[in-house]
Order: structure tokens, then sequence, then C-alpha cells
């Protein structure tokens, strides 16, 4: 999810890819010392320049901020600074405001995607999508009201999911279609209370009956938040709070894939045609799970372009779909692999942030009617004590439907 998780996610970088320094009293502090560690090794990455410049500017120190951008400028493609991203403090500082307009200079505009769904209620904060091609229906599911909401092949919305199914805050969802299952992450760790007592779990249900079928608890998980599906049936989970991946088993607890503090943030999962490799979209880029043995490493990058903090993942004829929205106002790329799938070799802007629908767009789903975008969800204004703060300024969910390249 956007990251109402960001801060915790960077706030102790990728442990796996580089030595952390001695800890610093402030946390900002600590991460900006993290993220110099990093640049030691990856002195052109323009996704640390941007973080750097993030966290320098919410330190206070201009001056290192707006170096930092420039590098951004320098290196990197793809990036956006907003207001409520960090950036705040520099957002009407001319040096800032120059810098900003070159990079959004270089981001492509592309804005046709016409609204596939908008719901009314402005209460539900949307954060996950899924779709089910033998009935064309969509299930999109709610942080606020903590429940599954149907959307039926011709638009008529029903709840699937609610209280009775004792779910907490749904995030990721999945369907399996041909086992008739959705699968959706419910977990409690959005609210201060929540992660006092957590839960997390990976709940299942009929998609035909609404049965509920089964609920995996992850008691080790710190936040559960995406779900995936790989072909064969195989069900795997992200656990943002740690970094941990897990595989939800047939029978018995889920196993535990990659432990935790390794893919710090990891997010979007997205499984390779073969089912042998999981992606995972984590805080700076992408890393490749092997499914048998647990084994990954990072995605290098052989583009400037930038495939950092993607939320929602998924694969598509070879390649993947990223949803960004940390990075950027929010954007969907298209991420081709090399023939080895260790490498990004290109990407392409499927969606950008000049969109007017976009607002907090999270996740996404693939169909055989193009991609289909949760754009509008109004997540940020879901705070850590479960209220959602400027109600008047909360979006209706909307869902827009984004061509795919022929």
């Amino acid at each position: 999810m956007r990251l109402l998780l960001l801060a915790a996610a960077l706030l102790v970088l990728p442990s796996a890819f580089a030595q952390q320094p001695p800890p610093a009293e402030d946390p900002v502090r600590r991460t900006i010392e993290s993220i110099n560690g990093l640049l030691k090794q990856r002195p052109e990455d323009g996704t640390l320049w941007f973080y750097l410049s993030r966290f320098q500017a919410q330190a206070g120190d201009r001056e290192a901020s707006l170096a930092s951008l420039g590098k951004v400028v320098e290196y990197g493609e793809g990036f956006l600074p907003t207001r409520e991203g960090g950036f705040e403090k520099l957002w009407d500082d001319p040096a800032f405001r120059d810098l900003r307009a070159k990079l959004e200079a270089k981001l492509p505009r592309l804005d046709f995607a016409p609204t596939a769904i908008e719901l009314e209620d402005r209460t539900l904060l949307p954060e996950g999508i899924a779709y089910d091609l033998p009935s064309k229906t969509f299930y999109i599911g709610s942080i606020a009201q903590k429940k599954i909401l149907k959307v039926s092949d011709g638009g008529a919305l029903s709840e699937f999911a609610g209280a009775s199914a004792n779910l907490d805050s749904i995030l990721g969802l999945a369907v399996d279609a041909p086992r008739r299952i959705l699968y959706a992450v419910s977990t409690s760790a959005l609210t201060e209370q929540g992660r006092r007592n957590p839960r997390n779990a990976i709940v299942a249900f009929d998609v035909d009956t609404k049965k509920l079928m089964r609920r995996v608890e992850v008691p080790t998980a710190r936040q559960l938040n995406d779900v995936a599906v790989a072909r064969g049936g195989r069900v795997f989970t992200s656990d943002s709070g740690s970094g941990a991946v897990f595989e939800i088993l047939p029978e018995g607890p889920p196993r535990l894939l990659v432990g935790p503090d390794q893919i710090r943030g990891a997010n979007g999962l997205a499984a390779s045609l073969d089912a042998r490799h999981l992606y995972v979209a984590h805080s700076t880029g992408l890393a490749v799970v092997d499914l048998e043995t647990g084994a990954w490493k990072r995605i290098t990058m052989a583009t400037k372009e930038n495939a950092s903090a993607i939320d929602g993942l998924y694969e598509w004829q070879g390649q993947l779909i990223g949803v960004q929205n940390v990075t950027t106002p929010g954007r969907v790329i298209l991420i081709t692999l090399s023939a080895d799938g260790n490498s990004v070799t290109r990407i392409q802007t499927l969606l950008s942030h000049h969109h007017n629908a976009l607002d907090e767009p999270t996740t996404g789903v693939v169909t055989e009617r193009g991609f289909f975008l949760l754009a509008a969800t109004g997540v940020a204004h879901y705070n850590d004590r479960g209220e959602i703060t400027d109600p008047d300024k909360v979006p209706k969910p909307a869902v827009v439907r984004i061509p795919l390249p022929r």
C-alpha cells in the first residue's frame, strides 16, 4: 500500500544491500547515513539520490537536499517530488521549483485511461483490487470498513465479505480463477491499537459461493501487504513491516520463503510465467526470488528509469507492470526484463501523473480488456487511530482502464 509504510521501510534501508552505520539518535539522520553508505556502492543510483534529497529536506538541510536533487536530474528518469512526499519544507523554494521543473520535463504525458468504475462511498479507502475472468467480476478491498466489495459485470455493487468474516483492514487481493478462490490480506497493523494486538492473515473465500474457506494466520508477520497466485495455484504474501516473504501452503502453517530484514519494504509480488521465480517490489527497486530455495537477488538496472517504491506489481506477457505512488504523484509503468530475468532493460510509462483521476493510486489488475488501475483511493487519509482525516478531501474511489500495448 502507499506506504503508510514508507517511513518504516526507509528508516532502515535494505540491510542485505549494505552494511548499516552505527545507529544515530535521530531516525531521519540515521536514514541519511544509511543512504550515504549505499551511495558509496551505487553512486549513480537516481533512486538513492531521490530518497537522500527527501530525507535531507525533512531534516531541514536545504543546500544538501537541493544538491542531491540535482543528482536525480543527472542520473534519474521518472522521478517527481511531491509536497506531501517529504518536500514540504522546500516546496516554495525557487531553486527547488527549478529542479522539479527539470524532472517534470523529462516525464512523458500519457493520460488516456477512461473511468471504468466509480464508487460513491468516500469512506471505503480501497487499496486492493482483483478480477475473476470467468464471471468478469471485480473485487475491491476496504481499509477503513474492513470488507470486500464485489462489482459484477454490468456494474452492480454488493458486499462480498464483511463483519461475519472477522476481517481487519484489507490490502492485497488475488483471484485463483481455475480453483475458484479469492485470497485477501487482512491486517490490523495499520493502526497503533492494531499493532499492539497484531493480526496478520491470508483469508480464502470461494469465489462463487462467498464461503469462507480458510484463514491462515501469519503470526510472525509485522504487516502483510500483498498476495499473489502463481500458475499452478501456489500462493505468496509479502510482509512490508519486516521484509519477509511467505508461501501460503495448501495445509498447515505458512512457509517462510525469505526471512525478515532482507528485502526491506517488500510490497508488490508477481510470479514468473513458469512459476519458478517471484518478483518482489521493494523500497529501492526489484528483487527476484527462487521459489524452491528462497535464494534471492537484487535486479540490476540497465536504464536510468525509476523502478523503485512500486506498490502493485503484475506479470504480463513476460514483462512486469508496476504501480508507483511515492517517487511520483502516481504512474503506471511497463517493465521489460532481460532474457534471464535478472536485469531491467527498459521502462515505458503506460499512465502518467497527468491523469486527473489519479489520487493515491495503489494497485491494479490485468484483464482481457487492459490494465484496470485503482486510481483514486484516499488511503493517506487513514491515520494511526483508524480515523479518516480531512474526510471532505477524500476522493470518490475510482478505477480506470489502461490499454495495454499490442
